[in-house]
């Protein structure tokens, strides 16, 4: 069916739906809202911050004339009473508007809370008379439109699409479920949250089912490999006693599992997930150093230049005299370099490439590539993963974390990726206090910061924002940097360091925090993974609000990397909705048992990097107990009704969007 076969959509209508991906009908009905407004019930105050949309009842204190600007613009502007608070309100360019508007009179008021030197305000509000609202109620849908086609007409276009499509659904063979058009009404126009969760939940089951159901039909054949590890694991133990330290119980288990991956009838999927200190990289050279041995290369892939030098440095130190020939291949490598690195791995002149994104280039040739490692799996997309994997055939697969993203936790359930946990080595954790703090407690906090750099302690600032956004309520890194430096901290050496900086610059400043010539380092998460300073005893996040816990874990493990040294790690947020999870993190220091806590919260996400527009934000998250369902309803669908379901349009469209998307 055409788009212009829905009432509303003409030829003109038809460019500005493919600027949103809109290219069919079930493009238009599969155009999710991105967020719902909540009209069911009035907003605590106590609980938003600016940029928030708020549903406040209360009374108009007083009312101005209409005020000419200019000629193109005129306002008038109100007082509003509500729940203690003085609000204030500003209409543009709506003088008709002013005589529906008396002082005195109670009003409900809908709009986005603003911050203006302090003082709360709204611009353009849709309000009306009385204690409740009648017109201002239920649920809005709001979606990712970027001002192309005007909500009300989305609305439109969606409803009209729904009369007409068909819907076809694939589950209902094999389980009993709603209506899938059912489904798609609940979610894009409910009564209420309940109802909202409902239809998204139902077409969430419906997505992911066809997914695992067309990767498991991709699957057959394609992952039963022809390499073959004719080597014992014993010819490790030369490398494994020259080892400074013995491999603890955790350590051994893991390099078994492994072992037996390579060489099962697969190929590997594991996910190798242990905390600071616990590890893991030695296990994971110990992998590599087997897999060379059996004849094959080793990439071994991290998400920045600093971790992937730091690994290489690791290597060439731990591997010295096993007769293993090490390259190294990041975004600053120079050009001359970038050739001969590139020459000697396809030439087979180079057993274990250690790199960034860069060894995923188009140019990159290995001449046997057997295993790849990936650490710091939530940092890498499911593309960068796959390109990877793509590089020969059935590669085996490790992929490391701390924190495993929640994807990946759904994926141990699925049974597509292997899990292998291993134990702290020491008590570094233990050395970590954490703690939540509000806008109040900052002037206290930076005093402590200050008395650790007198005993020559260091100090993390991170911010969530590189540069301060309009509308957004955030700390930025740069202005606070500009701060401290003239004010609280006047005097102190302090460093700045973000995502968009050059790396020359970036690796300048983390080098001389690493020396102690920086005392404090004002960040954005870019520090998030591969800093190991030892004499960092403070990490303050600010906004910490804005953050996952497993991104909160990862920077909590920033400090404490020193044995003795007592560290803190403070999380701040002006929300007071937000200290419960946050919280969570001062009596949890397992990173997989905080995976598995931000996997509850954020739900389980999108197994294949395939989107469909719009977002449910809280709502239907993708949890455990679905991805279970969703599996066991694929089985099900391959072993009775194949065939019936290979016909199926969404089947189709997954079959080919994920045929070179990895599930690791």
């Amino acid at each position: 069916m055409n788009l212009t076969d829905i009432k509303g959509i003409g030829e003109k209508t038809v460019p500005k739906l493919n600027k949103l991906g809109i290219y069919s009908t079930r493009d238009l009905i599969d155009f999710l809202p991105s967020k719902y407004w909540d009209m069911t019930h009035f907003s605590d105050l106590d609980n938003t911050q600016p940029g928030d949309y708020v549903l406040l009842s209360g009374l108009m204190f007083s009312v101005t004339k209409v005020q000419y600007i200019r000629r193109s613009m005129n306002v008038f502007k109100g007082t509003f009473l509500a729940q203690g608070r003085k609000i204030s309100l500003s209409w543009f360019n709506a003088p008709y508007l002013r005589e529906k508007v008396s002082p005195g009179e109670e009003y409900v008021v809908w709009g986005k809370l603003l911050e203006n030197k302090g003082a709360l305000c709204m611009s353009n509000p849709s309000f009306e008379a009385g204690k409740t609202g009648v017109r201002l109620s239920g649920i809005t849908p709001i979606y990712p439109t970027k001002n192309i086609i005007a909500q009300p007409t989305m609305a439109k276009f969606i409803a009209n699409a729904l009369e007409k499509e068909e819907c076809e659904s694939l589950t209902e063979a094999v389980s009993k479920d709603i209506a899938l058009k059912d489904a798609y009404r609940l979610a894009h126009f409910p009564a209420d949250k309940a109802q909202a969760a409902e239809g998204r939940r139902r077409l969430n089951k419906e997505r992911i089912t066809a997914q695992l159901f067309a990767y498991k039909i991709l699957k057959q054949g394609r992952s039963i490999k022809d390499k073959h590890y004719a080597k014992p694991l014993d010819v490790l133990q030369p490398l494994i006693n020259s080892l400074p330290y013995k491999l603890t119980p955790s350590q051994l288990q893991a390099l078994g599992e492994i072992y037996d991956d390579m060489n099962g009838r697969e190929k590997m999927n594991r996910l190798l997930a242990g905390d600071v200190g616990s590890g893991k990289t030695i296990v994971a050279l110990l992998a590599a150093v087997y897999a060379i041995k059996c004849g094959y290369q080793v990439a071994f892939m991290a998400p920045t230049e600093i971790l992937a030098r730091q690994h290489y440095a690791t290597a060439l130190s731990v591997l010295r005299g096993v007769g293993v020939r090490i390259g190294v291949l990041t975004g600053v490598s120079g050009a001359a370099e970038k050739r001969e690195v590139k020459a000697a791995v396809k030439k087979g002149e180079i057993d274990l490439l250690i790199g960034t994104h860069s060894v995923i280039g188009d140019k990159i040739d290995f001449a046997d590539l057997g295993f790849i490692v990936i650490d710091e799996l939530q940092r890498f997309g499911v593309r960068h993963k796959s390109a990877l994997e793509n590089k020969a055939e059935n590669v085996d697969v490790l992929v490391m974390s701390a924190t495993p993203i929640p994807r990946a936790m759904a994926l141990t359930l699925q049974g597509e990726l292997k899990l292998s946990s291993l134990q702290p080595r020491g008590s570094m954790a233990d050395n970590i206090t954490t703690a939540v703090a509000g806008d109040n407690d900052l002037p206290k906090i930076y005093d402590f910061i200050h008395k650790k750099i007198e005993v020559g302690e260091q100090a993390y600032i991170v911010c969530p924002l590189v540069e301060d956004s309009d509308g957004l309520e955030r700390i930025s890194a740069k202005s606070l940097y500009a701060k401290l430096v003239a004010g609280v901290f006047r005097g102190v050496n302090i460093g700045l360091v973000y995502s968009g900086m050059k790396e020359e610059l970036k690796a300048d400043v983390m080098r001389r925090f690493y020396e102690g010539e920086l005392k404090i380092l004002v960040a954005t998460t870019v520090i998030e993974v591969g800093i190991d300073c030892k004499s960092a005893s403070v990490m303050l996040v600010l906004n910490a609000d804005c953050f996952g816990l497993a991104t909160l874990h990862q920077l909590r493990g920033r400090v404490g990397r020193r044995e003795g040294l007592r560290s803190y790690c403070v999380l701040h947020t002006s929300l007071k909705k937000e200290c419960e999870r946050l919280e969570s993190l001062c009596k949890s220091k397992d990173g997989f048992e905080i995976a598995q806590k931000d996997a509850d919260m954020r739900g389980f996400g999108d197994f294949f990097g395939v989107r469909q527009s719009g977002g449910s934000g809280d709502l239907a998250k993708i949890d455990a107990e679905l991805v279970v369902e969703c599996r066991n309803l694929a089985d099900k669908l391959y072993e009775e009704q194949r065939a019936l379901a290979l016909q199926n349009a969404s089947v189709c469209k997954y079959l080919e969007e994920i045929k070179d998307i990895s599930l690791s």
